[in-house]
């Protein structure tokens, strides 16, 4: 029972971090197309580079306190599809909390990165809606995405062999290392 409830309080501080995290970041990147709107850039980047370096602890939290609320984790397909998600929603936060790192403030100055910063936003944001959306059919029987004309068929799920998966999860460490050790050298922007 305390789970549950653990649960629940972590989830309403992951989504609520998280989307805040998107929305200045896409806040952030629309302040290039208005007049005026590039004052306020430096409030909407440094708020979403503050949310998502908070967001992405609280992901796994989350992720153990629902495993742990659960009678049987991996009972059905749609737990599965949580996971996916969760991933999902870890992976574009992580690029757009190390994008803005590794870029500095004036990463919204270059057309290509922000667009990248703004694409990984719009990522972490639908995954955590379609996560968050699971998590409700799965304990309210009823979710946001309800309001569409179609649910996705999140009930179902291919399901890989855990030897798999951990070799995917190798490739992809290997593949970030990759990137880190052989890519160039990054220089911040500046923001001038």
């Amino acid at each position: 029972m305390f789970a549950q409830t653990l649960h629940h309080l972590v989830v309403g501080l992951t989504t609520g971090i998280a989307t805040l995290a998107c929305l200045c970041a896409i806040a952030a990147w629309s302040s290039n197309y208005f007049v005026g709107a590039k004052n306020a850039r430096g409030h909407f980047d440094a708020a979403a580079y503050i949310a998502g370096i908070a967001a992405l602890p609280l992901l796994p939290i989350a992720v153990l306190s629902g495993t742990a609320a659960m009678s049987d984790p991996a009972s059905d397909a749609m737990s599965y599809n949580k996971f996916l998600f969760t991933g999902l929603t870890t992976g574009f936060l992580a690029s757009m909390v190390i994008g803005r790192w590794r870029f500095g403030p004036g990463v919204w100055n270059e057309s290509r990165l922000a667009l990248l910063q703004v694409v990984s936003a719009v990522g972490a944001l639908a995954s955590i809606t379609v996560l968050g959306s699971i998590g409700a059919k799965m304990a309210l029987g009823e979710s946001t995405m309800d309001m569409l004309p179609f649910w996705p068929a999140f009930d179902d799920s291919i399901i890989v062999n855990e030897w798999i998966s951990l070799a995917l999860f190798i490739l992809g460490l290997a593949a970030m290392v990759a990137a880190f050790m052989l890519g160039p050298k990054v220089e911040r922007i500046s923001l001038n």
